[in-house]
């Protein structure tokens, strides 16, 4: 057993950004001060919120294994997300945002509020797709020092990011002028009524549904989405175009091409079966990666894995507790 009281819920703390925004942080941990390995923050996708990283159930929850492990793990929810609010919050009205404030208001606000709370010198980064994508983008603005190290799981430059489905969804990119917000919070809702027709359509292409189970998938489709608005959208169709690359909204800073400024150790997590973040787009992140301490582990068959992972599975597939989780643990722990 470890020597430390696990917490059967994890404590919500509020974090205010220079703008105002009120973020939820979700940490498991008991006591003061931080592990012996630091503190790890974990960071949702594009679209998800605090479950896609601290699932509903337990067995497919990163943060809860990491916390058995003796972590002290903070689940961080951006603006927008889960119960993050929004400055004037009820009576405001929503409030659109993209990338960049992502990069430059919550994560200053998050690695402040951590390392003023934890007396830390430095802390640990595991980001699910756009989660991984905040920590390059960070590495790139902030002292690489920071971060002890990083794990990105399924997390792209758009060097080489094409699917059919997206194409066809792109092709209506239009329409976010006209709709201001895309409500994923009511399309999770629909997905959850219908499990098995959600794994049977969309399933496939955000995951290996070998992996999924209709009870996981019920409950993440109704409590792990939230709405996105327009100009964050809009930023994602034009790196996925190809008409800006990954790159600021105002060009000044073209992401992709300055990976060598990243420094901090670096695990790049890839699915051999993940259709959204092809192997190819991974390998080249790693290999820009400026980093001489950095690992790529591809998790497919060939690589003595159970099967070849798709995007969201790496995280929330029903073998991710033990053949993913472990690579996640053992790299903080080595750092």
């Amino acid at each position: 057993m470890p020597r430390f009281i696990l917490v059967k819920r994890p404590r919500r703390l509020i974090v205010r950004t220079r703008d105002g925004w009120r973020l939820a942080l979700h940490r498991y941990w008991k006591g003061d001060g931080t592990s012996r390995f630091g503190p790890v923050v974990l960071c949702h996708g594009l679209g998800a919120n605090r479950h896609d990283l601290d699932a509903p159930h337990r067995e497919i929850s990163v943060a809860w294994y990491l916390h058995q492990r003796g972590h002290d793990v903070w689940v961080a929810e951006l603006r927008g997300a889960g119960e993050s609010r929004r400055p004037g919050w009820p009576l405001s009205r929503r409030l659109p945002f993209d990338f960049d404030e992502y990069v430059h208001r919550d994560i200053p606000a998050i690695i402040r509020f951590m390392l003023d709370t934890t007396s830390a010198q430095g802390l640990h980064w595991v980001g699910h797709s756009m989660g991984g994508m905040l920590a390059y983008a960070a590495l790139e603005h902030f002292d690489h020092r920071l971060f002890r190290s990083v794990v990105t799981i399924g997390s792209p430059a758009f060097t080489a990011v094409k699917h059919p489905a997206v194409d066809q969804l792109y092709r209506l990119r239009f329409a976010l002028d006209l709709l201001g917000w895309l409500p994923m919070r009511r399309l999770g809702l629909l997905g959850a009524l219908f499990p098995g027709i959600t794994l049977r359509t969309i399933g496939p292409i955000l995951a290996n549904v070998e992996h999924m189970e209709k009870r996981h998938v019920r409950q993440l489709a109704a409590r792990a989405l939230f709405d996105l608005p327009a100009p964050l959208l809009r930023q994602f169709a034009e790196w996925y175009g190809g008409s800006a690359g990954f790159s600021r909204a105002d060009r000044l800073l073209d992401y992709c091409a300055n990976l060598d400024r990243v420094k901090a150790p670096m695990l790049i997590i890839a699915g051999a079966g993940d259709m959204l973040t092809p192997l190819r787009d991974l390998s080249a992140v790693f290999e820009a990666i400026g980093s001489t301490d950095k690992k790529l582990l591809i998790c497919g068959r060939e690589q003595g894995f159970s099967l070849d992972y798709g995007h969201i599975d790496m995280v929330l597939g029903t073998r991710a507790r033990d053949e993913v989780y472990p690579h996640i643990a053992g790299w903080i722990e080595q750092h």
